[in-house]
């Protein structure tokens, strides 16, 4: 995330609220939805992680305003928890329309 994002984002971020994600893996079966919310960027991809771990073959973390596969969201946390330059290029909007003519 660039830092003219991370201003937008402070923009739309209520006074107060503090960062939140959700956790989400599914199995195969269609009732098998588990969502976790989790305060943290550490705790969400350790949630993840765990979620892999346990078989879950879907997994998607939800936070920074987008939806991100467990590797993607993976790559966004630096070694000591900080979030890396550039979380935009890791991600297409899902606005996105392909163009067919």
């Amino acid at each position: 995330m660039n830092r003219l994002q991370a201003a937008v984002c402070d923009l739309f971020r209520p006074r107060g609220a503090a960062e939140m994600f959700i956790v989400q893996g599914k199995s195969r079966e269609p009732a098998g939805i588990v969502k976790v919310t989790k305060a943290s960027r550490e705790e969400a991809l350790r949630t993840a992680n765990d979620f892999q771990s346990q078989g879950l073959p879907f997994v998607t973390i939800i936070g920074d305003g987008r939806v991100y596969t467990f590797e993607e969201f993976a790559s966004t946390v630096t070694r000591d928890g900080g979030l890396t330059a550039d979380v935009s290029a890791l991600v297409s909007t899902s606005n996105e329309q392909p163009t067919e003519r």
